[in-house]
């Protein structure tokens, strides 16, 4: 009789928690992103499909954590659970499909190639992995995102990218062909939390919008803002360039989840959160 109690119990407040337990976008392409809802966020939540860590920030009276799907994972289901104190009380299949992408060539010199080289990649995702390594645990971002500068796109996110005929990965956002000098206004309100030069993206800035959400600005003219300023969403941080790795005058805007780019047109002219 007590074992028997002891079970239901134990399935009793599995399925309270559970209830309580909400999980938006499924199925997901590859790129996408999913949210979780929780009571709060003592709890722990792992995703095979994921590959940054998973960060859980209060929201008003819930608590909720922003899941990244890597545009490299590999379409399929994958088991997204929820334990606290050690014991799993929540598991859903999430189905992730095919994001679509196309394929995106490009050629350049010897030059031109050197910027890119292993070292001053290696660089470039250090300084900004560190940059990325903590976000505000509170939502800066107001309401919409917004194109940093007028929409004409010239390379989609998630391009299987080749340089020189060889593959070289996949673009992790928005390449917009803009002439130098275009002002670049912040996607949304936030902090800077990276501001220089690299050699492989160039004049670089890169804002933290709290709750791991970042947007960063790469081949910039000019730099009008420093690490540590608030910005407010549509201030003038910069001007386009062509500066770093580049074939031509362009803006190169992503979007990511700690460290995991995500598609950028997800989050414009919509509310993430509310």
């Amino acid at each position: 009789m007590k074992y028997f109690i002891s079970c239901f119990l134990f399935i009793f407040t599995l399925n309270v928690f559970s209830a309580d337990i909400e999980v938006s976008g499924n199925p997901v392409k590859q790129g996408d992103f999913f949210t979780v809802l929780l009571p709060e966020t003592d709890y722990d939540i792992t995703f095979k499909g994921n590959k940054t860590d998973i960060k859980i920030y209060n929201n008003r009276e819930t608590a909720v954590a922003i899941i990244p799907v890597h545009y490299s994972t590999s379409v399929g289901t994958y088991p997204l659970k929820v334990t606290r104190g050690g014991k799993e009380i929540f598991t859903r299949d999430i189905k992730v499909t095919d994001g679509g992408f196309e394929k995106s060539y490009i050629t350049v010199d010897k030059t031109m190639k050197k910027k890119r080289s292993d070292s001053n990649m290696k660089a470039m995702i250090n300084h900004t992995r560190e940059a990325r390594k903590t976000s505000s645990d509170t939502k800066l971002w107001k309401k919409e995102f917004h194109y940093p500068v007028p929409e004409r796109i010239t390379s989609p996110y998630g391009a299987m990218r080749f340089i020189n005929n060889k593959v070289s990965g996949y673009h992790s956002g928005i390449d917009f062909g803009v002439p130098i000098g275009t002002p670049v206004k912040a996607a949304n309100s936030g902090r800077v939390i990276l501001s220089m030069t690299l050699t492989s993206t160039g004049n670089t800035i890169i804002i933290d919008h709290g709750y791991n959400l970042f947007s960063s600005y790469a081949h910039l003219d000019s730099l009008g803002v420093d690490v540590g300023d608030i910005v407010e969403s549509g201030q003038l941080i910069g001007r386009s360039g062509n500066t770093g790795f580049t074939t031509g005058p362009h803006l190169h805007f992503t979007m990511s989840i700690g460290n995991t780019f995500i598609n950028p047109m997800l989050l414009m002219e919509k509310e993430l959160l509310e």
